[in-house]
């Protein structure tokens, strides 16, 4: 399974300015509340997928993406079980599914679907530095940014981290057995404890590392590869706008 963090590519994506998929990142992510037709909700979870097979071929190879999947089914049958208003379709053992369930179902576990996937799609074709010099670029004190570039980096790490004391303790015999609640408890902590002590050693090392480099010392700082918002990002930005505009028009009318 591969970790989900950037990976560099020739895409479409990967090429547009850092700001310009944030902005539709967050765009996208405030207003699929405001969205209640499963049809539109659809859409965009096609258009996400279509813009992940752009990136890789099999969405299924990164970790986490089936749990993910899951976790929308289970949202989709909760909603189907708990929601009575509607007419009923049927009965499955004493459980009445009615068409607004249904409705319901489909809306939240693809709009759970639609966050996950581009967060995730975010992630893969955006690098964290250029990411920190976006913000640089408008304004924001490299430290700031350099804090922001630390926090996406430390995560997969830490998570590295994590499988490697769980492969260790499983190597040394160590069960989670849930029949035996004292020992579980023990090994967890044990757990916990070598995970947090690799965390403060790389950040001691980190330290280290800053201090050596002389970091802060300067009000400013060069980068190699400066990032230019492009013709393409107006473009693109451009048509989520007049999309958006679109969906309240017919929002608006009662189309959706």
């Amino acid at each position: 399974m591969k970790k989900i963090a950037y990976s560099p590519a020739n895409t479409m994506l990967h090429a547009l300015h850092p700001f310009t998929k944030f902005s539709l990142l967050l765009g996208l992510s405030v207003s699929i509340f405001f969205i209640d037709s499963p049809i539109l909700m659809f859409f965009l979870f096609i258009v996400l997928v279509f813009g992940f097979l752009t990136v890789c071929r099999n969405p299924f190879a990164y970790f986490g993406m089936r749990t993910t999947f899951l976790t929308a089914l289970m949202i989709g049958i909760i909603q189907c079980t708990f929601v009575k208003q509607g007419s009923e379709l049927t009965n499955i053992f004493g459980l009445s599914i009615t068409n607004i369930g249904i409705q319901r179902a489909v809306l939240i576990s693809i709009r759970f679907l639609v966050i996950i996937l581009c967060s995730y799609l975010f992630i893969l074709t955006t690098s964290p530095s250029d990411f920190a010099f976006a913000f640089m670029q408008m304004g924001v004190p490299y430290r700031y940014a350099f804090m922001i570039v630390t926090s996406m980096r430390l995560v997969p790490i830490l998570s590295i981290d994590g499988e490697r004391v769980n492969f260790s303790q499983r190597l040394r015999g160590v069960r989670y057995d849930f029949r035996k609640p004292g020992e579980m408890i023990l090994h967890m902590n044990i757990y916990i404890g070598a995970v947090l002590y690799s965390l403060i050693n790389r950040i001691n090392k980190l330290a280290i590392s800053m201090e050596s480099r002389s970091f802060g010392r300067y009000a400013t700082r060069t980068y190699q590869n400066p990032l230019h918002f492009t013709f393409r990002d107006g473009i693109i930005l451009g048509i989520a706008f007049l999309f958006v505009l679109f969906f309240y028009y017919l929002k608006w009318k009662g189309f959706v």
